[in-house]
């Protein structure tokens, strides 16, 4: 069977359709035919859309982190791919981890972190929902207290502070 002419049109469609979402979301060149300023533009304002998204999911990091927020989402977006499960919420917990991982992580967003680990686990796409009963434990350093959390779905979470 010998390829159509429709079926080469689909595909060069297809690859100038990859071409321009690689673009838009890692900074890549445009397909030929797009405006390169057009699509820098709306690279920009995709990336953020996603930082404004993420700072609504996580309202006490993006207040402890004030005017860094936006400078340092820029950075972790520009190495980290949206994730596929858990949207903004997920975004999020990928961004506390990697300024927990630069040192850069306030309290506020220690507490939040806690509050997204006990409700989801990490898997590779995002997050998921727990299912199960969960224990979290964590130092504040700057209250110099440990916090503990306990999650029973169905029942509630109670919070304790040593």
């Amino acid at each position: 069977m010998f390829p159509s002419d429709e079926d080469e049109v689909r595909a060069s469609l297809a690859l100038r359709q990859a071409a321009l979402v690689n673009a838009l979301i890692s900074g890549g060149e445009p397909p030929p035919g797009f405006d390169s300023q057009r699509v820098l533009a709306a690279a920009e304002s995709l990336a953020r859309k996603r930082a404004r998204s993420a700072a609504r999911a996580w309202p006490g990091l993006a207040h402890a982190l004030g005017q860094k927020f936006d400078e340092h989402f820029a950075a972790y977006a520009a190495a980290s791919p949206l994730p596929g499960n858990g949207g903004p919420l997920a975004d999020g917990h990928g961004f506390a981890r990697w300024l927990s991982g630069c040192g850069w992580l306030p309290e506020a967003g220690r507490r939040e972190a806690m509050a997204v680990d006990l409700r989801y686990r990490r898997i590779p796409s995002g997050l998921m929902r727990r299912r199960w009963p969960t224990l979290r434990v964590g130092w504040s350093r700057q209250s110099r207290r440990v916090t503990v959390a306990i999650r029973f779905p169905g029942v509630g979470e109670r919070w304790f502070s040593i």
